[in-house]
């Protein structure tokens, strides 16, 4: 006959299935953690926004550069978002490619300047961006390519890398996503980055809103109470 189990035994095994579900849950943030990847975010991430109202959202792009301190001289990024909702109006290159190596100033601005399709760069010969845009908005696709000119040793740094126009439609839905659907950042050894992708919500008039009581305000923390549910009820059989 199978002995049941003891509660030293059933102690080890909650032990066990918390470090498992601890460990899975820490993941994401150990690969955020790290120096040799891209991030791209929109700046706001989260905005409230009238029928037929215009509005603008940066995207972001922050690299710490290479593990041998190269940075990066191309970005590349996909949007994608319901063109019956929303409609890009207008998108500009930022200056994050233009950033100097390590030289950005204590609020991660960019010293370079900013073009299109021309190789032109200011009196103290910085670098440049040079970049194209495809709006399909029957599609409700944008596609942004930018190139550093010259490369030289590549940009690090975090600051706005697109800024994107959008017109909300009069008879758009609650809540609509722009979504960064494929994002990469190049090191000048020609290598890609990892990349972290963060999307946008649209609140449409005050469609979507929730009782503030109700928000789960610390990210995981809802994750970790089910963990610890899962602990305490395992040391609770165990005693029995």
């Amino acid at each position: 006959m199978t002995e049941p189990p003891t509660p030293r035994r059933t102690a080890a095994l909650a032990v066990i299935v918390a470090c498992a579900l601890v460990g899975v849950l820490l993941a994401p943030v150990v690969v955020t953690a790290g120096d040799n990847a891209t991030t791209f975010q929109f700046d706001p991430h989260e905005l409230e926004a009238e029928p037929g109202e215009t509005v603008t959202l940066d995207l972001v792009a922050s690299t710490h550069g290479g593990y041998g301190g190269e940075g990066i001289d191309q970005l590349s990024m996909d949007l994608a978002y319901d063109s019956d909702a929303l409609t890009v109006t207008d998108v500009e290159h930022g200056p994050m490619l233009a950033a100097e190596n390590g030289g950005a100033d204590a609020n991660g601005s960019a010293n370079g300047d900013v073009t299109n399709g021309d190789d032109a760069t200011d009196g103290g010969g910085s670098a440049t961006v040079d970049g194209s845009v495809d709006i399909d908005d029957e599609h409700g696709t944008v596609t942004i390519e930018q190139q550093r000119e010259p490369s030289s040793d590549g940009a690090i740094g975090t600051d706005t890398a697109a800024t994107i126009t959008l017109e909300v439609a009069e008879d758009a839905p609650s809540t609509t996503t722009l979504e960064i659907t494929d994002a990469e950042a190049t090191l000048v050894t020609g290598y890609p980055q990892a990349s972290l992708e963060r999307d946008a919500t649209i609140t449409i008039g005050d469609g979507g809103e929730s009782d503030a009581d109700g928000d789960d305000t610390i990210p995981g923390f809802t994750a970790l109470l089910a963990v610890a549910a899962i602990v305490a009820a395992l040391f609770w059989f165990g005693r029995r």
